[in-house]
């Protein structure tokens, strides 16, 4: 069989072929032309320091809406620093008021036909620009990200990149749907990849204060790099409720040292008791020189590891005061790929100020991938809190289920008994199911050593917290009452009143 011979250089403008040219024509379906419902630009990397060799990962995003039938325009920036060796990181957002969309004043300004993102905030501001040549033409897939803020623990940060995309832009869905799908409830909604990035640049992040953290000033570099983009004609708020409950969702961002790279959304439909509800599945693109398309909805989701929220970090709409679990690892299974993937945080709860409930951070993935080992980079974003009592059960069975002792019997027994608390609840029996989780659950994990028993103790307590509808958030950060569990009257359990779908 012959060598493919590489793809020509991409140009401006560029038609992939896939999608509709309509909406997937650079440079323009970056532009603003449209004055679409709901555009989001976001970006992530890793960066390797020229001198230090300390490796920094980052991701920003823009998000540029028009709400109420176009009636108001709100726009926020957002972006985090993640130290891949400490596990350090800081985060920083700025949100522009809800404003006439011809009001000149917005923080946010676009251009038609182009990439050319400027947002001018009161604490920070972030540009992000398709960069020109000396002639003035726009440089195919080369652009300018500029960002500047304080993050979370008031230590400045900034970073100057020039970028280049090595790589054509990849259809959300691959060819089976073309970069159109459904997303937050919304059926047309559209969204490509492009990843192969080539940054170097310069980024300053200075200590936080009374810390001992050695700041960070030097030329950075990285290969590894992820531009995501979705826009649609109405804004997700359409089919959401007031409190943006009804959906939320996981995505995950997987680069392997092979040359694939992947995007795997899971979507939950919260009201519906969280079903798993399209696009949910893996996007895939090969490496060069063909960079073939491959996507499946034939995907399986394990979470072996959950972590509670700290609460430093808080959205300014929550879904609840009440205890947040997110998932902390995961591992990923699409048969017909022969994919099995496992990840790693390098980053304990990273949340950010989004107008929702919003964690990401970098992650080491490693497994098989066509039969063969494999192992990369990503990043892990989690928008779905587990909250509501059967969730939290969920949490615990899955934790139970997959975790790195999932074949000790005593455990699996364990975990089969959580599911009936959960079936429990799902038929609105909290007297039951609390009876249930006091003499057959709680019992079983006293006595079990180690982080993630500590872990495991406390996400128990917090079901039960949850059923007797008595627990504030921070209330109760010690596994004591698992550890030694007294049972509850029933007569003292209120029919459940989650606060919020």
């Amino acid at each position: 069989m012959p060598t493919p011979k590489p793809k020509p250089p991409m140009h401006y403008p560029f038609v992939p072929d896939w999608g509709d040219p309509e909406w997937f024509t650079f440079p323009a379906c970056d532009g603003d032309g449209r004055r679409l419902g709901v555009q989001t630009y976001f970006i992530d990397g890793f960066l390797h320091g020229r001198q230090s060799g300390r490796e920094i990962a980052f991701m920003a995003v823009v998000t540029d809406a028009r709400l109420l039938a176009s009636t108001l325009r709100f726009s926020f920036l957002s972006f985090a620093f993640f130290d891949c060796a400490t596990g350090r990181y800081g985060t920083f957002t700025d949100f522009d008021r809800p404003h006439a969309p011809e009001e000149t004043k917005g923080r946010l300004t676009t251009a038609d036909d182009h990439l050319a993102l400027d947002y001018r905030g009161k604490r920070g501001r972030g540009a992000w620009h398709n960069r020109r040549d000396p002639s003035g033409a726009l440089v195919p897939f080369g652009w300018r990200l500029e960002l500047a803020g304080t993050d979370h623990h008031g230590a400045p940060m900034a970073l100057e990149l020039e970028i280049d995309a090595t790589r054509p832009p990849a259809p959300l869905g691959g060819r089976l749907l073309g970069g159109e799908m459904m997303f937050l409830g919304e059926p047309r909604t559209f969204s490509y990849f492009q990843s192969g990035l080539s940054m170097r640049g310069r980024l300053a992040w200075q200590s936080p204060p009374e810390s001992k953290t050695p700041p960070i000033d030097e030329e950075v570099s990285g290969e590894t790099g992820w531009i995501d983009r979705q826009w649609a004609i109405d804004d997700f708020s359409k089919h959401q409720d007031a409190e943006t409950a009804r959906y939320r969702n996981e995505w995950r961002v997987i680069q392997l040292d092979s040359g694939w790279d992947m995007s795997c959304f899971h979507q939950f439909q919260r009201d519906r008791a969280n079903a798993v509800v399209p696009w949910t599945g893996l996007s895939a693109q090969g490496p060069g020189p063909l960079h073939e398309l491959r996507a499946t909805h034939r995907v399986e989701l394990r979470v072996p590891d959950f972590v509670r929220s700290p609460g430093i970090v808080r959205a300014p709409s929550m879904l609840s005061e009440g205890p947040r679990w997110f998932p902390r690892r995961y591992r990923l299974l699409a048969p017909e790929w022969d994919l099995d993937l496992e990840c790693e945080p390098l980053i304990e709860a990273p949340a950010h100020r989004f107008p929702i409930e919003y964690w990401t951070g970098p992650v080491r993935v490693h497994g098989r991938l066509f039969g063969k080992p494999t192992s990369g980079v990503g990043f892990d974003e989690r928008s779905h809190p587990r909250i509501r009592d059967f969730e939290l059960a969920a949490a615990l069975r899955s934790a139970l289920d997959h975790g790195p002792d999932a074949n000790d019997l005593a455990l699996s027994r364990l975990a089969l008994r959580v599911w009936e608390v959960e079936a429990l609840l799902l038929r609105d029996d909290p007297a039951a199911a609390v009876d249930h989780l006091t003499r057959h659950v709680l019992p079983g994990l006293v006595g079990q050593k180690g982080e993630r028993a500590e872990r495991l103790r406390a996400l128990a307590a917090d079901v039960r917290c949850r059923i007797e509808e008595r627990c504030t958030f921070g209330e109760r950060t010690s596994t004591s009452s698992a550890t030694a569990p007294t049972p509850v009257p029933a007569a003292g359990i209120r029919p459940r009143q989650d606060s919020k779908l």
